[in-house]
């Protein structure tokens, strides 16, 4: 009975602990914001990623020390095209200053401030991306104006053809960091963590495709636990079991977990067919700046997808040639690296 409750009293001063350094990280980094010019140029703050939606993960030992995995993303909001080069100076220096991995955003006001998808757009779209619905419902505003509590933006709001993006852009990074990282060990444990990403994508995925995505990590969990059967029919039994241990290495701090790469590749085979199978092969949002941006850093690297929905073309690449198993996956890796990362 006394080690039960040395046990939860051990567990409730970790969680303690970690609320405390949660709140001095935040109010140190909005310091260092307001120190370097801050309040000069900034209409807002905005915590997104795993702290805005309030499930950062953690490495903590058997002593109780813990080290914080997550990168720490905020979106710092800009009023006027004519401060943003001093926001991204801000950035620049706010970053070095810390030893924790921040992902400091530069964000036009009117992006937010409209829902618009991407930074000096001119209209509203009637799609939205999912990186703008998570801004909306899975962030948090942590000083000045509340841009993202003044938007209602809904799941249906959001183009499906975004699970198909973030398969093969997970894809794309897993097979890139592998190709392109030099340390054993550390390769090693990259691609168990990559392999690991690209589970999880596929369950965001599947949420997006089925309507029933939401923000959080944890919340998508609780919607997979519900409905095992019906994923299951899509990618095969077994699943959840994988997909359980995915998640406990890379959102809780439980053992390391390399998926074995047999299923991985299965996983993807099954999710191309559901999304042939759902006609996802053309995306509704987009902007013109974007397209001439890819457009042009395509057109350097010898425009061997097509011209016509060359995204798409590149995209659909590396699903298919990772189900494969084809060796012309190094190749999609590198052109969507140097195209469309």
């Amino acid at each position: 009975m006394k080690l039960l409750e040395w046990g939860k009293g051990m567990e409730q001063a970790k969680k303690t602990a970690i609320a405390f350094y949660e709140e001095n990280l935040i109010k140190s980094v909005l310091a260092s914001i307001e120190k370097h010019g801050g309040r000069k140029c900034l209409s807002s703050i905005i915590l997104t990623g795993s702290f805005g939606r309030g499930e950062p993960t953690y490495k903590i030992d058997n002593e109780g020390h813990f080290q914080l995995k997550s990168d720490v993303e905020i979106a710092l909001i800009f009023p006027k095209s004519s401060k943003k080069e001093m926001v991204e100076r801000i950035i620049r220096d706010v970053s070095q200053e810390f030893d924790e991995d921040l992902n400091l955003m530069a964000v036009n006001e009117a992006r937010v401030r409209n829902a618009y998808n991407f930074n000096f757009s001119v209209r509203v779209p009637k799609y939205k991306t999912i990186f703008t619905y998570d801004l909306f419902n899975g962030s948090r505003t942590i000083w000045g104006q509340d841009y993202i509590g003044l938007k209602d933006i809904k799941l249906s709001d959001v183009d499906v053809y975004e699970a198909k993006r973030l398969v093969a852009n997970r894809i794309g990074e897993l097979v890139y960091i592998k190709n392109n990282t030099d340390d054993r060990d550390k390769k090693a444990y990259l691609k168990m963590q990559w392999k690991g990403k690209l589970v999880l994508a596929i369950v965001s995925a599947w949420l997006i495709c089925e309507g029933e995505y939401v923000s959080s990590y944890h919340g998508q969990y609780k919607k997979i636990k519900g409905r095992i059967s019906d994923i299951e029919k899509i990618l095969g039994k077994d699943f959840f079991k994988e997909y359980d241990k995915v998640f406990g290495f890379l959102r809780e701090d439980k053992p390391v977990y390399d998926i074995p790469d047999k299923k991985l590749v299965e996983y993807i085979k099954q999710m191309d067919q559901y999304f042939k199978k759902n006609n996802i092969d053309k995306p509704k949002v987009n902007s013109s700046s974007r397209v001439i941006k890819y457009l042009l850093k395509y057109v350097k690297s010898g425009l061997n997808y097509g011209i016509l929905g060359f995204e798409n073309n590149i995209l659909q690449a590396l699903i298919s040639d990772f189900g494969k198993k084809s060796n012309a996956l190094k190749k999609d890796a590198d052109v969507w690296y140097r195209v469309l990362y």
